[in-house]
């Protein structure tokens, strides 16, 4: 339980700083993984149309739009599921409603994607957003799992939603984020390591994984268009970027 906890927390400290779709793909596809989890999508409403950010299949995905799968899928229409978070299983497709829905629960099981939770998140105009981690196959173990975390995954999912709603994403340029191509935490990582820690130490300092450290450098060093970290941190002093 203490890992599940340390994963979330890492994964709720990296979305602050997330700035494109493809970091908010990244961040939750890393953390999907570290939990046991295959893949994730998050669906949520745009005013041109659905927002989908996800690691499935671009395959699928395109076929899932292109049937409109995402105006009869249970897991975002049903009016009968008013838990905020509920499991699903692909292979009960014998409880679909329809023709259309059995076919979506076949399709789904055509590409592996067999069970999951998701967690559902009230928006506006009567519809939801929904975060979802998906694996290929079901055990006891991840009944278990989800059965423990319920709080922490809930937690997840509604974070998730919050930090892609406030980014805009598409609406934002660099200016928004106060004239730096760096946020806060990624230039605390960088002064730590221009002050001689390592990775490990600055992990310790902030309660995270090596990794989340290093995912912050990471984003640090290709915003600052950097071809090393040593690079990254000569730039970031050279423009009084650090603390």
């Amino acid at each position: 339980m203490k890992n599940v906890k340390r994963a979330c927390d890492e994964f709720v400290d990296c979305l602050h700083a997330a700035h494109t779709e493809d970091d908010f793909r990244r961040i939750a596809e890393r953390t999907a993984h570290a939990l046991g989890f295959r893949w994730f999508a998050y669906f949520g409403h745009r005013a041109n149309g659905p927002k989908l950010i996800s690691s499935y299949p671009k395959s699928w995905t395109s076929h899932y739009f292109r049937e409109g799968y995402h105006n009869i899928d249970p897991v975002l229409q049903d009016p009968r599921n008013t838990s905020r978070m509920f499991l699903w299983d692909g292979r009960e497709a014998r409880s679909a409603r329809s023709a259309k829905e059995r076919r979506l629960f076949e399709d789904a099981l055509s590409f592996k994607i067999r069970t999951g939770l998701t967690v559902r998140i009230p928006a506006s105009q009567n519809q939801c957003a929904a975060f979802t981690l998906a694996v290929d196959d079901r055990s006891l173990g991840l009944d278990r799992f989800i059965e423990t975390s319920k709080d922490l995954l809930e937690r997840m999912g509604l974070t998730y939603h919050a930090h892609v709603n406030a980014a805009r994403i598409g609406h934002v340029s660099w200016e928004g984020y106060q004239g730096s191509p760096l946020t806060q935490r990624e230039r605390q990582c960088l002064a730590w390591i221009s002050d001689g820690k390592t990775m490990q130490d600055i992990a310790e300092l902030l309660g995270v994984s090596s990794r989340g450290v290093k995912y912050h450098l990471d984003n640090a060093r290709r915003n600052l268009a950097a071809l090393t970290l040593p690079h990254a941190v000569a730039l970031a002093l050279r423009q009084g970027l650090l603390p």
